[in-house]
């Protein structure tokens, strides 16, 4: 080894241990002045937002006032109550001469991506309230990222049915289908699981666990044994700095829009994919996995029927399209990807199961898939799109499901009974 190359050696191991210093001093000032994670609870940004709950598995945090960012949307004023629902203050009895009507379920639901405002739940209120002036009219949306029906049932036997609602609206999106029969959601987060028994629902894995330090929506896929991702793991769930460069990348917009646009090209590169099992349902020929899980799925719809009549409420379940099943580009790429075929696989049969689920059971239900796909066609002449980049309802999607809540609840619940 010649001088030269000597010293370039010695200098790129001075470098690499300035790093690691560097590195060392940094992380130990972010654990001076950061709060310590409570064991069980949420790691990384989205503690900010959920909480652990024993019977729920996660729940949102009440007094909430904080700028939630999204990939590709705008920054989103999100705001919960004392009881952790998003909005203002909702009392448990209801005024006189009110209408009051309940909403469960998932992301959709609580749709973070738009502000309060905007949303279904807020559109629909106004509408009814602009119509029918003889009674007040109030919608309290108890959506939360991530449930599945067993944990809107279980919400709506513990606390929704406080509310006294005249109308309970479950919001069905078809991922609920596959994680109603698993203890864990996403593979990763730990929630309650029913069990059939003598034909009856049996709630088992409660308390639930408590949830492991990992960072909350940052799927990593557990098959995928790079060293890459098993250092990245590791620093999840051991690493303050790292989760505190994390929370700032998440929480602001221009650089969140840049990593993500990185992360979207670097994993079109990757030539290996896996397939996520609640694409199952799309199946023409369902496998026994999914016939029980369907299976448990409409004994959970049953008892929540069940439920909201014993507290003189009626049930509506809304069926959420799959955005690729309103977009037909979207449908060839997902069976580009996963070299799926027309002939085996249809994005039709979850909403169409569903909907004889609740046919057979007597629960209303509203499957909106060919009014969205007319209203898509309609919009992309104005460039304007139902969903948004992170797949969810835009604003102008959850406007245009306020509307169809609007005309189905004032036709049927409200106009046919003054």
């Amino acid at each position: 080894m010649t001088g030269k190359t000597r010293q370039i050696f010695l200098n790129l191991i001075v470098l690499l241990l300035a790093i690691c210093f560097s590195f060392v001093i940094a992380e130990m000032i972010i654990r001076a002045f950061a709060d310590e994670p409570d064991e069980g609870n949420w790691v990384g940004s989205e503690k900010k937002y959920y909480e652990y709950d024993p019977l729920l598995g996660w729940k949102k945090i009440p007094n909430l006032n904080i700028d939630r960012v999204t990939a590709g949307n705008s920054p989103v004023t999100y705001q919960t109550n004392s009881r952790g629902i998003r909005g203002p203050e909702y009392a448990y009895d209801k005024v006189d001469n009110e209408y009051r009507i309940l909403i469960l379920g998932d992301s959709f639901a609580d749709g973070y991506m738009v502000e309060f405002h905007e949303l279904f739940s807020a559109v629909l209120k106004d509408k009814l309230n602009k119509i029918n002036e003889d009674k007040n009219y109030e919608t309290i949306n108890t959506g939360t990222t991530g449930w599945s029906t067993d944990q809107e049932l279980l919400f709506f036997q513990k606390e929704g049915k406080k509310y006294n609602p005249d109308l309970t609206i479950l919001m069905f999106y078809e991922n609920d289908i596959t994680y109603n029969n698993q203890p864990k959601d996403w593979g990763m987060y730990y929630k309650p699981l029913f069990k059939i028994k003598d034909r009856a629902l049996v709630l088992t894995n409660v308390p639930v666990p408590k949830p492991d330090m990992f960072i909350f929506h940052d799927p990593l896929d557990p098959r995928d044994r790079s060293v890459f991702k098993a250092v990245r793991k590791w620093l999840n769930v051991n690493s303050y700095l790292y989760t505190f460069i994390k929370e700032r990348i998440k929480n602001t917009y221009s650089l969140r829009k840049l990593v993500t646009t990185a992360d979207i090209r670097e994993k079109s590169a990757r030539e290996k994919v896996f397939f996520p099992i609640e694409f199952r349902v799309w199946e023409k020929k369902y496998n026994e996995t999914v016939h029980d899980a369907w299976k448990m799925t409409e004994k959970m719809l049953v008892k929540l029927r069940e439920e909201t009549s014993l507290t003189g409420s009626e049930l509506l379940v809304f069926y959420v399209p799959f955005e690729a099943s309103i977009y037909r580009e979207e449908w060839n790429k997902i069976k580009k990807k996963y070299r799926l075929t027309d002939d085996d696989w249809s994005l039709e049969t979850p909403g169409l199961v569903l909907e004889e689920i609740c046919k057979r059971n007597n629960i209303d239900f509203i499957n909106p898939t060919s009014q969205f796909r007319e209203k898509a066609s309609e919009s992309k002449k104005k460039d304007r799109r139902l969903y948004s980049t992170d797949h969810h309802w835009s604003v102008e999607g959850n406007e245009f499901v306020g509307e169809i809540l609007f005309e189905y609840i004032n036709s049927k619940y409200i106009w046919n009974r003054k």
